[in-house]
């Protein structure tokens, strides 16, 4: 059986990312492990400070881990700690997870993810969610972000079956902007309207979903706006925004898209980033 993986940053009682996996684990029947990493790459550290983080990091990963399975008694609940770079031990912790969940704490809503959470997502092997903090409240209505490739189908599957669970609704986003004005010299040459290629990418991504999904509400919205700017501004009060890791044009190498790492640098809401 695989399992959910969940950075724990910070050993406070309503940790997002832990409320997060919880609901999720307890509605699709996986279990949930619990990581803490004790920083250990910033340099050198005597060996008794290193064993005192070491044991108080475990007592209080285990104290979290009780309370998860005491409000989730159907969920099965393990803790870990690690010794080492956080960015490394979570991305070698998620090896064979379904979903890795991470933690975003900014004091604001418009301070966005912290830059290690950004790496983590980009270097990790699974689909990771990114759980932003209480200063950005828990939303209605799952949005996904459709561009016709691989991933975005896999996004909107993964986001029926969110919005289905949560029994909401399902918006499904096509960004078709045209280039910045910078770079037009004849303006006139470009759509101002969405393509049959777009409406098309849009009609088969849902293709399917009324039959599997019978009670689901979908909605559909084509933005002239560019993709990230499109899908924030949807999302803004969304339960969760679900992107692929990549798009229809991105790089084959480059393990997280411009778009998906710019949501999770700059969380409108949850932000899941789904891999192929």
């Amino acid at each position: 059986m695989s399992k959910i993986v969940v950075g724990v940053s910070e050993f406070v009682r309503a940790h997002p990312s832990i409320q997060w996996a919880m609901t999720f684990a307890e509605t699709n029947g996986l279990p949930v492990e619990l990581v803490h990493v004790v920083d250990t790459s910033w340099g050198h550290a005597p060996e008794d400070y290193i064993e005192t983080a070491l044991l108080k990091a475990e007592e209080k990963t285990r104290d979290l881990a009780q309370l998860a399975r005491d409000a989730h008694p159907r969920v099965e609940v393990e803790s870990h700690v690690r010794l080492g770079s956080p960015v490394n031990e979570l991305v070698t912790a998620s090896e064979g997870a379904q979903l890795l969940v991470l933690g975003s704490h900014p004091e604001t809503r418009d301070s966005g993810s912290s830059r290690r959470t950004v790496r983590i997502a980009s270097l990790a092997p699974c689909s990771v969610v990114v759980a932003p903090s209480a200063v950005i409240p828990v939303g209605e209505g799952i949005v996904v972000g459709v561009d016709g490739s691989v991933e975005s189908d896999l996004a909107v599957q993964f986001a029926a079956r969110l919005a289905d669970a949560h029994q909401e609704s399902l918006t499904v986003v096509l960004a078709w902007a045209h280039p910045e004005a910078w770079a037009v010299t004849e303006p006139f040459l470009f759509e101002t309207e969405p393509s049959e290629e777009d409406m098309l990418i849009v009609a088969e991504s849902i293709a399917g979903l009324a039959g599997s999904y019978p009670d689901l509400e979908i909605v559909t919205e084509v933005s002239a706006s560019r993709p990230e700017t499109a899908l924030r501004n949807v999302a803004h009060d969304a339960r969760v925004l679900v992107v692929g890791s990549r798009g229809r044009h991105g790089l084959a190498k480059a393990l997280l898209g411009s778009v998906s790492e710019s949501l999770v640098a700059d969380l409108p809401c949850a932000v899941a980033v789904i891999r192929a």
